[in-house]
């Protein structure tokens, strides 16, 4: 059996901070940032006016669009609704704030201002950790399954308290982000996105895999075209190619690393 400590733990928890064994009577604030400005534990926070649609469209687009891990979903009381992202390594606040940034921009662009919070900030680095009683409302958070999201569109909250083994098994069936997987989705939120045009002529010093054959097996090369300037543009279109090899991908991601803050 999942223990809902342990699923915290691994999902939101980060050294140095001991997460609740149990159900708290009053909500635990989560901090989000390290002594030394790092981030495992991003959060966007909609308001109960935002509505539901604007969560269901982000949870959406961080999957089909961004190819990332579900975020989980929180119902947060009389605050709304929370997406959580779990990192599996560490990234500088500033990395985790350009990160949210690119999420309101992509997905949430509709949403007014005053209905939508990004966490952690330079402003606010901690959050109410779900599940928990809302303190004097007779009101609970929970997480919930993201697909039943539109039944709590007019209640943003449960009656009673959740059950913690079913919030367990609830949370053991989402995952953290992964560096590599983190950074290209970074790339693709990006202004400008990933790829930078070069002028016409030959390219120098890059030996590219031919082209894939439409119908063909894929043969885990590399199928990014030419026409790169620098070698920061190619390695973000490798980054970004879903054809080729895993370990191609990473490795671009490595190596991409000095390049951002």
């Amino acid at each position: 059996m999942h223990s809902l400590s342990a699923e915290l733990q691994r999902l939101f928890g980060r050294p140095g901070q001991d997460l609740p064994d149990a159900l708290p009577e009053a909500g635990f604030a989560l901090d989000l940032v390290s002594a030394d400005e790092r981030v495992w534990t991003m959060v966007i926070g909609l308001a109960p006016a935002a509505g539901w649609a604007p969560v269901a469209a982000l949870c959406e687009g961080v999957v089909n669009v961004l190819d990332l891990p579900p975020p989980a979903v929180s119902v947060a009381g009389s605050a709304g609704f929370r997406v959580w992202f779990s990192l599996a390594d560490p990234v500088p606040l500033s990395r985790a704030e350009a990160f949210l940034a690119g999420l309101r921009a992509r997905f949430l662009a509709g949403v007014q201002p005053a209905h939508l919070s990004l966490l952690p900030s330079a402003a606010a680095r901690d959050v109410p950790l779900a599940p928990a009683s809302e303190s004097g409302a007779g009101r609970w958070t929970a997480f919930i399954d993201p697909a039943m999201g539109g039944m709590f569109a007019d209640e943003t909250w449960l009656d009673m308290a959740p059950s913690p083994e079913r919030q367990a098994e609830l949370l053991a069936g989402f995952k953290s982000i992964g560096a590599a997987d983190f950074l290209r989705a970074l790339s693709v939120l990006e202004p400008g996105g990933a790829m930078v045009p070069a002028p016409p002529g030959p390219m120098t010093g890059l030996v590219m895999e031919p082209p894939a054959v439409p119908g063909a097996e894929p043969h885990g090369g590399l199928d990014v075209g030419g026409g790169y300037v620098d070698p920061k543009s190619f390695l973000l279109a490798v980054m970004n190619d879903p054809g080729a090899a895993a370990e191609h991908r990473i490795e671009a991601a490595k190596a991409l690393l000095p390049y951002f803050p």
